[in-house]
């Protein structure tokens, strides 16, 4: 449930931020009489027309319409909630806010997915070290390096490795005074007749954040014939993957920039976009796309290009997104990948620049579904026709 703040509290943090100051940090402003004009943050222009009037602590963009106070442009620009950003603004502002009367109940949730962002947080850093400062992790890194990964790429979203062994990360954290309880309901740990052990192992391993950046979960792809190939953890209190997209979190302001969204079906096609500097990429999680994802990008992109590769369950997927965002106001395109390749490989065998061009080609979900119509049942005859 949402915190509820006194209108008097609320005009106090605003009347102490100075709100020049606060959106400086983001967007480059000159000053202009009274004002301030700079480029608008929020869509895509070569001349200035967002002004900030510390007079009235106030925004507004001539070009888009966006406008508001500094906890408005707070929540818009960081992707913050209203709470959020009144409590980071107070912070700064040296405002103590009024305690919340909270029940029991209540008190013990929050207190459970703080703890258990914490948990992800370590598991997180721990599978980096992994990666990047132990022999355990020396063929994980020798496969995101051949994917052609940058050490950049693999440093930012924090990419990890979990060892071969079965209890490696369970032994560092009951070493770090982890309970066991805690590794449990973060679903890093699994139990067979009393015995705990790694769930992920001898997999290199993928972050999965909120769109406020908490570590919720993990992916793991698996570096031998094991199955299944790639693992994401269990639902827990604070991952629900049919709510999440992957990369998200560093995509969001690029996508809102573009007002277009690529959406592709893994982790590496996300990461290898990311890579050479094509930003407004996210995957949903070994899913179907949901209306959950849909309308978490519906706040900030107007298009969506669905770049899914084009075997059986590539095009499965995309009529299945198709269906999903029929009736949203999303204007939807289909990236038509060649030679049956998926995002990943076409960007490291032609480039980034090629890649674009299929975006830029990408068809209508009309002529995508009639195109697959017509290889599947040809129109050479009246039945195929049909």
């Amino acid at each position: 449930m949402a915190r509820r703040f006194d209108q008097t509290v609320l005009e106090q943090i605003r009347q102490s931020t100075d709100i020049v100051t606060l959106i400086s940090q983001y967007v480059a402003l000159k000053k202009r009489g009274r004002n301030y004009l700079g480029l608008c943050p929020f869509h895509n222009e070569k001349t200035p027309s967002f002004t900030v009037s510390p007079d009235k602590g106030f925004y507004h963009c001539f070009g888009c319409k966006a406008s508001g106070d500094a906890i408005s442009f707070l929540m818009k620009y960081t992707n913050r909630s209203f709470q959020e950003a009144v409590e980071m603004l107070a912070e700064s502002a040296g405002i103590e806010l009024p305690e919340e009367d909270k029940s029991p109940e209540l008190m013990r949730r929050e207190a459970r997915r703080k703890r258990l962002y914490e948990i992800n947080e370590l598991a997180s850093a721990f599978y980096h070290s992994c990666l990047l400062k132990t022999k355990l992790g020396q063929e994980g890194l020798a496969y995101l390096k051949n994917r052609g990964l940058s050490e950049e790429t693999i440093h930012s979203f924090s990419l990890g490795f979990a060892p071969k062994e079965w209890n490696k990360l369970y032994q560092a954290f009951l070493g770090r005074d982890i309970a066991e309880g805690d590794m449990l309901a973060a679903g890093l740990v699994r139990k067979n007749q009393d015995k705990a052990y790694d769930y992920f192992r001898n997999r290199v391993m993928f972050p999965i954040r909120d769109g406020r950046g908490h570590v919720v979960g993990f992916g793991g792809r698996v570096m031998d014939d094991s199955e299944p190939k790639y693992l994401n953890s269990a639902e827990s209190d604070v991952f629900n993957k049919g709510k999440l997209l992957f990369a998200f979190d560093k995509a969001y302001r690029s996508i809102r920039e573009k007002k277009q969204v690529i959406l592709v079906e893994g982790y590496m096609d996300v990461l290898q976009a990311h890579n050479v500097g094509i930003t407004n990429v996210v995957a949903s999680l070994g899913t179907a796309f949901t209306v959950e994802q849909s309308q978490l990008l519906l706040r900030q992109a107007d298009e969506i290009i669905l770049a899914y590769d084009m075997d059986g369950a590539g095009r499965k997927a995309a009529e299945r997104a198709i269906q999903i965002t029929h009736h949203q106001e999303f204007k939807v395109r289909v990236v038509s990948m060649p030679d049956g390749k998926d995002p990943d490989e076409y960007i490291r065998t032609h480039g980034k620049d090629a890649f674009l061009q299929l975006v830029d080609e990408a068809v209508s979900p009309i002529e995508f579904l009639l195109n697959r119509a017509m290889v599947k049942y040809g129109a050479a005859n009246l039945d195929g026709k049909l």
